[in-house]
């Protein structure tokens, strides 16, 4: 048995083969890549959802959503192989992760009752604006 690393024996099996580290290497560059893209990828949903939302006045879509909450599953994965918490190289070389966690989204949660701001007056069309001068 080697000599303990941070309090854990370390294996002679643990180590790593030369050829898998250049492998390993290789997929990490691919990786950081992939993950500056998704970083822009998921800003550009960010805005577009706030724009939705303030136009329309409603939530985006749940299959908008769904995409945002698969992709950032995906960078949890990406994350997870870049600092050795995994050893299962992320897509596209396995599947793509399902979402992590449920659509947590409720129209009653809003952000002004979470910061406790009195609600809001209903919008009502003021009738001198029709009239002509």
């Amino acid at each position: 048995m080697a000599e303990p690393v941070h309090g854990y024996p370390m294996e002679h099996d643990d180590e790593i083969d030369r050829r898998d580290s250049g492998l390993r290497l290789a997929l990490t560059v691919l990786f950081v890549i992939v993950e500056g893209v998704l970083e822009t990828v998921v800003a550009v949903i960010v805005v577009f959802s706030l724009l939705v939302a303030f136009v329309t006045r409603q939530p985006p879509s749940p299959r908008l959503r769904e995409l945002a909450n698969r992709i950032l599953a995906y960078r949890y994965r990406i994350g997870r192989y870049l600092t050795y918490n995994e050893s299962r190289v992320p897509f596209p070389f396995s599947d793509f992760p399902d979402a992590l966690e449920e659509e947590a989204w409720r129209p009653s949660e809003t952000e002004s009752k979470a910061l406790g701001l009195p609600p809001r007056e209903p919008y009502e069309a003021r009738e001198d604006l029709d009239e002509e001068p």
